[in-house]
């Protein structure tokens, strides 16, 4: 499950304000989950389930994760593909779900470190 944890600087406010715009801004809905955690989707669940991957890549629904924790201090915001998502449009779906992870987690890591509130990242597998 590929994933991504961004180490954030300054104010956490606006860390996470940020990375919402930045999800927004490739068309993902933010949810605030009543943990903390926030949900991260996209596209349109009925279509895929009967297209699949012929959905198209905007439409295709994709459904993403992030999580925050404190490292040292640190505010970290680990952002991940959960388990099937994009399963719904088959191998070429699942294909396209890690494609768009891989996409959106880099503009994301462009816009925090053009604002200054990247302190590092670390990708997983």
């Amino acid at each position: 499950m590929p994933s991504v944890d961004y180490f954030l600087t300054g104010q956490p406010d606006a860390a996470r304000a940020a990375l919402a715009a930045a999800l927004q801004e490739h068309g993902f809905e933010v949810t605030t989950n009543p943990d903390g955690t926030w949900a991260v989707a996209r596209g349109n669940a009925t279509l895929t389930a009967f297209v699949g991957a012929l959905a198209g890549r905007s439409k295709q629904r994709l459904v993403y994760a992030m999580h925050f924790f404190d490292h040292q201090g640190t505010l970290v915001a680990r952002f991940f593909r959960e388990s099937g998502a994009g399963v719904l449009g088959g191998a070429v779906g699942l294909a396209r779900s890690n494609s768009v992870f891989t996409e959106v987690s880099e503009a994301v890591a462009a816009r925090l470190q053009g604002q200054g509130l990247l302190g590092h990242l670390v990708r997983g597998a």
